[in-house]
């Protein structure tokens, strides 16, 4: 069923055959086309000078975010900029539904949920990752921006989380000659150089380039622990007509960096200790022996062509493989006799610890192809999509564990090197058993049409997905056929006022197993919501209301007793509502959200308990301000994060982290070509813990850091 991966090279040639098709008849076209639709891969525009764009390519279709019966978010590279976003999950802190980093800070990748689940990454709209531990985290450095899809997307995507999707968009060739030059310098010793340059190879513009480089040198908050990277992505575009381009993006990625999570005990964090509170940047494993390294190599193509007024059709490929060498240690996950407390021994202070090793390897293979047309049917205006896609992930892991042989480590005063002869031993006795690859494969086709009657809005789609996932050495195969529909539906008042109610679906297959080789069943789920979006005429404000209710089967979710396995819930229940706005009026960029969310499990035999790590109540607002007069040039940010109560997941949900309030900040001066910039998050290095387990273990939050930028744009 899926031999057309192996024979790949036919959408590559597709490509070719329609640009040179289209050159013999450009000339007659060109009238026609001049009011057609321009390339899907560019259409999407960013309106203002920070903060969200307006419109958006999520779901596969090319729409304003004010025409959409769904909630969604656009985050771009200004807003990157303007809050000193370094990672991901920065750059997911300021919009409603989503926490970014509910596990702390940590160095091997992005954790966030949206809605209280974990979404699906995307990358230019095909997956960016299956499983964990098994690839390079992106930069926000190579991407345009990010979208987000809040709630079920499968329609749209076929493999998307009941919480919702974020699509990364890279950035890509652009005619006009231009970049930047960035440097950035700051605390833990963190030093940076990156360089964006992008325009046209020849005078006609059918050839375009662009190069995306970083280099960084750094260590991080947790001791011992650094955080280097190197990025090269070059990419290449060549538009033999108007009517048609062709995008090559290769992306090398190698990062060298440690377990920054040190899964903190219980006592002396969010429990008192005797000897007082653990320090929240302490590492307790050993340093020469803690990395977490990974490498990426993957390649993308893309094509675009309009074939007429109506009609236009556009695919994506993608092929990439990564690696990655994870070698830690933790405290032991273990009741010691006569102790009181959990995970250390009597004297409050002293643990064993758990060697682990792993070889984590991910391949994958993706595309995705989609015709596109606008036409009317009496009355009604259609925007519709026709796609079919296809994906092959192999996972493959093997691991190996030490259990307490290992040497114990002084969590308060930790001290290393001084395993003895027998612990050493043990130690480099631990190696990788070859366990089985998973893999998954997926393909599906999808129906999707917006459908304008005067100032309605009506949303329909309909996707048919056929899975299978398969473990080597294991006879047979698990397969899962599943049918997913969204309906969405707006009412637009001349006002700007615009209710809507949606419902969607999910279905997504799972790749890989448990620690037992169990291979992961399909996680699925349903939600209805109801909203109003309202952008005031004449302004660049957005104003967005919804509330929503989240039935889920299947979800995916952290081992409770062993920290590098995973486990399914048999189903949850979610129930929140999200406000926000943002924009840019007058001088002011503006983002500003709170949530409410009320997020449980439900499982036979154990009481309805909380999900853990979810915070009830989230509120957030950034604001910039942009000088003028004699002024002008200055900029001046602020912003603060609350982020509520979470529990721990048991059944009585007798663990509560408290909530915690954050600040951040920036000054920034612009004059002709630079930008000079000094951006802080958590000013006040407030303390904080995000989230605590109940297998014992708590989670440290981002301390105070600093850095100052210096770009030169051109």
């Amino acid at each position: 069923m899926y031999t057309h991966l192996k024979s790949i090279a036919q959408m590559g040639a597709m490509a070719v055959a329609i640009a040179t098709a289209n050159l013999a008849i450009a000339n007659e076209q060109a009238e026609s086309t001049e009011s057609a639709t321009t390339s899907l891969l560019e259409q999407v525009t960013v309106v203002g000078k920070n903060l969200e764009g307006r419109t958006t390519s999520i779901g596969k279709m090319d729409a304003a975010i004010t025409d959409i019966p769904f909630s969604v978010s656009v985050i771009t590279q200004d807003f990157f900029v303007a809050t000193g976003v370094k990672t991901l999950q920065d750059a997911f802190q300021y919009s409603a539904g989503v926490n970014g980093g509910p596990f702390g800070i940590d160095s091997r990748g992005d954790w966030s949920t949206i809605r209280g689940v974990s979404p699906t990454l995307y990358l230019d709209g095909m997956r960016k990752s299956v499983g964990s531990y098994n690839n390079t985290r992106q930069d926000p450095f190579t991407l345009e921006r990010l979208e987000i899809l809040k709630g079920p997307a499968s329609v749209g995507y076929g493999q998307a989380s009941t919480g919702g999707i974020i699509n990364m968009v890279s950035k890509r060739p652009q005619e006009e000659f231009g970049g930047e030059v960035w440097v950035q310098a700051g605390n833990f010793d963190r030093k940076q150089l990156a360089v964006d340059v992008t325009g046209a190879i020849d005078e006609d513009g059918k050839w375009l380039y662009r190069l995306v480089a970083l280099k960084r040198d750094a260590e991080s908050q947790t001791d011992e622990v650094d955080d280097d990277s190197l990025i090269f992505m070059p990419s290449l575009t060549w538009r033999p007509s108007d009517q048609t381009s062709v995008t090559v993006m290769w992306n090398e990625q190698k990062n060298e960096t440690g377990s920054s999570t040190q899964f903190l005990p219980w006592n002396g964090t969010v429990l008192d200790n005797p000897n007082g509170d653990v320090d929240l940047e302490v590492f307790l494993g050993e340093p020469d022996f803690d990395r977490y390294d990974s490498e990426q190599t993957a390649y993308t193509l893309s094509f675009d062509h309009t074939i007429n007024d109506v009609f236009s059709v556009s695919g994506n490929y993608r092929k990439s493989e990564s690696e990655v060498d994870y070698r830690t240690m933790w405290p032991m996950f273990f009741q010691y006799p006569g102790s009181v407390y959990p995970r250390l021994m009597a004297d409050g202070r002293t643990a064993a610890r758990t060697a682990y090793i792993s070889d984590h390897t991910a391949d994958s293979e993706t595309y995705d192809l989609r015709l596109n047309a606008n036409f009317d049917t009496g009355v009604l205006e259609h925007n519709l999509v026709l796609g079919y896609d296809v994906q092959e992930i192999t996972t493959d892991n093997d691991r190996g564990y030490a259990f307490g042989t290992v040497g114990f480590i002084d969590v308060f005063n930790p001290v290393y090197g001084q395993l003895s002869a027998a612990e050493q031993t043990a130690l480099s006795a631990v190696t990788t058993t070859n366990t089985p690859s998973s893999t998954l494969e997926q393909e599906g086709i999808y129906l999707l049409d917006q459908i304008k009657y005067g100032q309605w809005i009506a949303s329909i789609g309909f996707r048919r997905d056929d899975a299978e996932n398969s473990t080597s050495g294991v006879a047979g195969k698990d397969s899962d056929s599943e049918t997913t529909k969204q309906f969405g539906l707006m009412y637009q008042f001349e006002n700007g006022v615009s209710p809507y109610v949606s419902y969607t679906e999910s279905f997504e297959p799972i790749a890989g197993a448990n620690i037992n080789n169990e291979r992961f069943k399909p996680a699925e789920g349903e939600q209805v919501e109801w909203g109003v979006k309202y952008q005031p005429e004449g302004s660049n404000l957005l104003f967005t209301a919804a509330y929503y209710e989240i039935e889920e089967s299947n979800r995916l979710m952290d081992d409770p007793a062993i920290p590098t396995n995973q486990v399914q819930a048999a189903g949850g229940e979610i129930r929140g509502y999200e406000l926000e706005v943002q924009g840019s009026w007058s001088h002011i960029d503006l983002i500003a959200s709170y949530t409410k969310l009320d997020a449980k499990l439900q499982e036979a035999g154990r009481d309805t308990v909380y999900i853990s790590a979810v915070p009830e109540e989230q509120a957030s607002a950034w604001v910039t301000y942009r000088f003028a007069d004699q002024l002008a040039g200055l900029r001046v940010g602020l912003g603060a994060r609350y982020t509520g109560t979470t529990y721990d997941g048991s059944d009585n949900s007798a663990l509560e982290t408290d909530s915690y309030t954050l600040v951040d900040g920036m000054v920034g001066y612009e004059m002709e070509n630079w930008f000079l910039s000094l951006n802080a998050r958590n000013i006040n290095d407030k303390e904080h813990l995000t989230s605590c387990l109940s297998r014992g273990d708590c989670f440290a939050g981002e301390s105070r850091t600093i850095t100052a930028d210096v770009r030169y744009k051109f």
